[in-house]
């Protein structure tokens, strides 16, 4: 794609999305608490955290969760979680998982010609051309491939309840879709990541990423009503899994954005159990490093990431008596 102002700006924006950021440890996680209920009756929620590519791990432990018998009760998530969480919710596993292992960057996105040409231009002018075209990609393809793999009638005949977040950067306000109110257009903007992809018109509002409030919305799927009794949340970095140094302004960037979704994912999991004693929360971490970045989109490394899902959901079920 050459070389040029516009390659930085691009690496900068979509270098928020790198998912290389530090993780807490996750011992202790997928230890059973004094649930007086045996496995099968513990209703159970899965909450996703997205992350682009990483999200087929979270589509291995989906997979490992449905095929335990979990009896789940609420899926949940933002970015690519909600995609994982909608399909979930519909029964629709099988999918999921053929979806991750045949995915790929054009199945996704593709750069803006405008943006493509702004490189060709001298000095500021590639900034300006930049900004003018709205977000580096166009995220048309991924809106062809919900279309093509979510059955919308089934989900909304599910008992499984769904909760995907969306922003509406304007009124800095969240709004939050279930299984009724949910749309391709919901889900689109759940997934799109300002300045990466375009916001999305629903009703009449632009909406953008979810994960801008809460990277993993614990919160909002407890507080959201009906009953839990277990939560497992997933946070798609490794154990002491570390970044690298922030030598440049991209990594500075790349790193901070990193350590802050990181942390909020581990700040609103204790928020969770202080708020909501009553639920066992369990916080799922991969287990080693999954050496993903979130457009690292292609066919192996996503199976790669869901096989290696799949191996930690059923380590961790094990441990939890199913």
């Amino acid at each position: 794609m050459g070389q040029g102002p516009w390659r930085w700006v691009l690496l900068l924006v979509g270098g928020c999305l790198l998912a290389r950021g530090p993780a807490a440890s996750a011992a202790g996680s997928c230890e059973p608490g004094p649930l007086a209920k045996p496995p099968a009756q513990v209703r159970t929620a899965l909450i996703f955290s997205g992350g682009g590519a990483k999200g087929a791990w979270e589509a291995g432990i989906a997979a490992e969760v449905v095929a335990k018998g979990v009896p789940l009760a609420l899926v949940a998530g933002t970015s690519a979680g909600a995609l994982n969480a909608t399909l979930v919710a519909a029964g629709q596993v099988d999918q999921l998982e053929k979806l991750w292992r045949g995915i790929t960057r054009e199945q996704v996105f593709f750069l803006r010609p405008s943006v493509f040409f702004a490189g060709l231009l001298p000095g500021w002018l590639t900034l300006w051309q930049v900004n003018r075209a709205g977000s580096l990609f166009d995220s048309s393809p991924l809106r062809a491939l919900i279309e093509a793999n979510l059955d919308v009638e089934r989900l909304r005949r599910s008992p499984i309840r769904l909760l995907i977040v969306a922003v509406d950067l304007e009124r800095r306000t969240k709004r939050l879709f279930d299984n009724h109110s949910v749309t391709v257009d919901a889900l689109m903007a759940s997934v799109a990541v300002p300045g990466a992809f375009p916001p999305v018109a629903v009703d009449g509002r632009l909406f953008v990423d979810g994960g801008l409030t809460g990277r993993a919305p614990v919160l909002d799927a407890l507080e959201s009503g009906g009953p839990v009794d277990r939560a497992l949340v997933t946070m798609s970095y490794a154990a002491g899994e570390g970044g690298a140094p922030p030598t440049t302004i991209r990594r500075a960037v790349e790193e901070a954005f990193e350590m802050g979704m990181t942390h909020q994912i581990q700040r609103d999991v204790e928020l969770s159990r202080l708020k909501h004693p009553q639920v066992e929360l369990h916080l799922l971490t991969p287990s080693a490093p999954l050496l993903l970045r979130p457009l690292e989109l292609e066919p192996d490394a996503s199976t790669r990431a869901l096989e290696r899902g799949k191996s930690d959901g059923l380590a961790c079920l094990t441990r939890l008596g199913y």
